[in-house]
């Protein structure tokens, strides 16, 4: 396996958003901090990405079939591990990084040893929070949650995080394996740094700071949500979202929300809206079978 002399591998998955990737690689090349490389992992995008990946001499293109995000970040975090990079940096095709946000997040990184990952402060498009992290409030020690510990770094302790701007070992990533690219999309950024965070301590660095331009800029809502597109991917976060709480949160919670996702069905079923009650039926058929196994990037090579 080649040796990669840059520190950091940014990996940016996409699909079908060339206008959007240009100016994230924009906001990328223009980065304080200058040792990096660039992976784009190109989900099978038509609208002519890949020509241009293939034009850019600073680019590292992965192109495969539509593996949905998870997938994408299944091979773009091998990459990097595989390639000897000290760092990973992950985002998605529509995070605008300001100039000094990876800068931020490796002084972040480096302020103590063994922290897990390190993500953004992120923004939206009128200046309010987007993907913001889940503050960790488990107990320390003396029974007190401690989520402050670095708050005079402008750091705060935080559980789980999505993945529009997260930094994280290679070293981690050996450790803790891959995501599940059968999520296919949605929950995949949560199940993953919340493994990361079972192990070490995590942080949102304050002063690293991204903006999401994400076509919806408020919560998303299966009960609101009418775009066909988008609405047939809440199978894959009911389904998801109810293996995430099989493996971390117990049998009760599990339950719970299984129950939660039969009374929406039966409620759809009520009010006469079968696309959305099929969608949630779907959900629930393919919990009991669906079980990912972790993989791991293969072991380095001198």
């Amino acid at each position: 396996m080649k040796s990669i002399n840059n520190k950091v591998g940014i990996v940016v998955v996409t699909y079908n958003r060339l206008n959007l990737l240009k100016e994230v690689i924009d906001s990328l090349r223009n980065q304080t901090y200058r040792e990096f490389d660039i992976v784009v992992v190109n989900n099978g995008s038509n609208d002519g990405t890949k020509e241009w990946l293939d034009s850019q001499e600073d680019i590292i293109s992965i192109h495969q079939g539509n593996t949905g995000g998870a997938g994408g970040f299944f091979s773009g975090l091998k990459y990097v591990a595989e390639n000897d990079y000290q760092y990973c940096w992950l985002m998605d095709d529509d995070v605008i990084c300001d100039k000094d946000a990876l800068q931020e997040l490796i002084t972040a990184y480096e302020v103590k040893p063994n922290i897990g990952f390190v993500c953004s402060a992120v923004r939206g498009l009128d200046g309010c929070p987007m993907n913001t992290p889940t503050v960790d409030q488990r107990p320390s020690p003396n029974g007190y949650p401690y989520f402050y510990d670095l708050i005079d770094r402008q750091m705060i302790k935080v559980r789980y995080a999505t993945f529009v701007s997260v930094l994280l070992s290679t070293k981690t990533i050996r450790e803790v394996g891959l995501p599940y690219k059968e999520y296919f999309i949605w929950g995949d950024d949560y199940e993953y740094t919340q493994r990361i965070s079972l192990k070490q301590d995590c942080y949102m660095a304050c002063k690293s700071k991204v903006l999401h331009k994400r076509s919806i800029q408020g919560a998303l809502s299966f009960e609101t949500e009418t775009n066909p597109a988008r609405l047939k991917n809440y199978f894959y976060m009911f389904r998801n979202t109810a293996y995430n709480h099989k493996k971390y949160n117990g049998k009760r919670a599990y339950y719970r929300f299984l129950i939660t996702l039969t009374i929406k069905m039966i409620k759809n079923c009520v009010s006469f809206n079968f696309k959305k009650a099929n969608i949630l039926f779907k959900a629930l058929s393919s919990v009991l079978r669906f079980n990912p196994v972790v993989q791991f990037p293969e072991c380095l090579k001198s």
